[in-house]
């Protein structure tokens, strides 16, 4: 390296801590790249004697774009950084332009522009000297703002990909994103189930790319964890995850919830033989920061729709993109179920000593019948005191009418089963006999009609509107102890049915009961109890 003057080693120093100090004040300040330039730049000119200074970068938006101070004439500035780096002529004067960089990452280019002739070999060293000591002082903050806008820009990806209406789906997007921004061998999430929180789900990749869920594509080890250690495996360090990846570095971040009874919602654990940056760890986290609030909306979303329907038609309504299309307002023909327990209100007042033990044993019969409805397709609409009520059909309205007043009547006859079954209990039988009732039973209406079903109200709740609901809940009240009524429209839609379930079923005559507020009778039939 050649020798270089006293003199020259001071100006280059003052040029040194100049820069550095309008950067540093510039970051003090967190002012844009635009005004840092401005900063920087007349101080650049006036310490290095040059008559114009560029720098082409990437900005705050890793948009590519030039600033540019002093007299460049007619020139763009832009356009000759893009040359060849070095000392060269441009017409009567002199650049010299070089990138910069840090430890091998490009993060721009960087021309002083000199009047004269300044390309014999001394005088070419001398400017090169101080456009590295520009160059110096810039690189690392360009580096810092290049580093910080493209973990934003990251952020925004991942955050879009999240918001995908299929959590699944969007996960996917997200790791593969990142994934491809920063060295990703392993990552785990492992996530409570938001109905059943004792439940743990899980997806793992390899590269980014999805490699084993729990359900479709089990993982045998991540299987034998979770069975032998459930939700406690989002606690802490747990050793049994580490163990799954032998030999690796692991890094466990928490998924923690607004709603913390249960802990956790989920973990992330990511591994890789060297290890991660910071880089890498500051973009996971932030990964599960936002993981954390879509994990809270997905659960939320789940537990919102498991008042209405089964596990099996929530996961099928979350994987399909406009599942918001299956929920709402639309008018179709319905099977309709009303099941009111007969002697409730007698039961209430002569049987229970607290209200307390009312709830209970609501909770044990209605937990019972709105199973099933589901068992049998059915969404739960309601409970209306101790009446609950089904629909049969949606969300997705696949099947024909016919089958949907079969699942209707086949869940009406489940429900006086079960509910003689549950009579036939010692403290039951009991409890009946004190409050002169033959034994526990139910009262049910079925219908099958239009109605317009779908979310409804300010807690949008799953239910069906038309006078074939009415219908339904007046039939209802009609029937008498372990008695199911159905309209018309189901007998008919049974009729010729080649199940031999259906074919065994009898049915009473024709009856039209008139009833108040409603301008036709009732045309139903009564169905013959099955026998045992």
């Amino acid at each position: 390296m050649t020798d270089i003057s006293l003199e020259e080693y001071k100006a280059l120093r003052t040029l040194q801590r100049a820069v550095d100090d309008a950067l540093e004040e510039s970051l003090r300040e967190r002012e844009p790249l635009t005004q840092t330039f401005r900063r920087c730049f007349p101080l650049v000119l006036s310490l290095t004697g040059a008559r114009a200074v560029a720098i082409t970068t990437r900005d705050e938006e890793l948009v590519e774009q030039t600033w540019g101070e002093g007299d460049w004439s007619d020139r763009h500035p832009g356009a000759l950084l893009e040359g060849a780096a070095g000392v060269r002529r441009l017409d009567a004067d002199t650049l010299a332009s070089q990138p910069l960089d840090v430890a091998g990452a490009r993060v721009g280019s960087l021309g002083l522009l000199f009047a004269g002739d300044a390309t014999a070999p001394e005088a070419a060293a001398r400017l090169l000297r101080l456009l590295d000591t520009v160059a110096e002082q810039l690189d690392t903050v360009l580096c810092l703002v290049h580093t910080a806008s493209e973990k934003h820009q990251l952020i925004l990806q991942c955050n879009g990909h999240l918001a995908n209406p299929v959590f699944e789906a969007g996960m996917d997007l997200a790791v593969l994103t990142l994934a491809q921004r920063v060295r990703l061998p392993g990552f785990l999430l492992l996530y409570r189930d938001a109905v059943q929180p004792h439940l743990l789900h899980y997806r793992t990749y390899r590269g980014g790319h999805l490699e084993f869920e729990s359900g479709e594509q089990p993982q045998a080890g991540l299987e034998a964890a979770i069975r032998q250690h459930g939700p406690r495996l989002l606690l802490g360090e747990d050793s049994a995850l580490r163990q799954l990846f032998p030999g690796r570095t692991t890094e466990a971040v928490l998924i923690s919830g607004a709603a913390a009874a249960h802990g956790p919602l989920g973990k992330i654990v990511v591994w890789n033989d060297g290890g991660f940056s910071t880089y890498a760890m500051d973009l996971i986290r932030v990964l599960a920061s936002t993981l954390s609030q879509r994990l809270q909306d997905y659960n939320r979303e789940r537990i919102h729709l498991s008042q209405f329907f089964p596990n099996a038609v929530i996961d099928a309504l979350l994987q399909d993109p406009a599942y918001a299309q299956h929920l709402r307002a639309q008018d179709q023909e319905v099977g309709i179920l009303f099941a009111d327990i007969n002697g409730f209100t007698r039961i209430c007042e002569q049987g229970f000593d607290s209200p307390r033990s009312i709830g209970r044993f609501v909770d044990e019969w209605s937990q019972r019948a709105v199973g099933c409805i589901w068992e049998h397709g059915g969404v739960f609409d309601k409970m209306v005191g101790d009446c609950v009520i089904g629909l049969f059909g949606p969300p997705f309205f696949k099947s024909t009418p016919r089958e949907r007043a079969q699942a209707a009547v086949r869940a009406a006859c489940d429900i006086q089963a079960f509910t003689a079954a549950l009579g036939a209990r010692e403290e039951v039988a009991a409890l009946c006999e004190r409050v002169k009732l033959p034994g526990l039973g139910v009262a049910v209406g079925v219908n099958l009609a239009h109605a317009n079903c779908g979310l409804f109200g300010p807690n949008r709740q799953y239910t069906a509107f038309s006078s074939g609901m009415n219908q339904a809940a007046r039939l209802q009240s009609l029937a008498g102890f372990r008695e199911t009524l159905v309209m018309d429209s189901v007998h008919d839609a049974l009729a010729g049915a080649e199940d031999a379930f259906f074919q065994g079923l009898r049915f009473g005559p024709l009856t039209e009961t008139p009833v108040k507020n409603v301008a036709q009778p009732l045309r139903h039939y009564r169905l013959e109890p099955l026998t045992p």
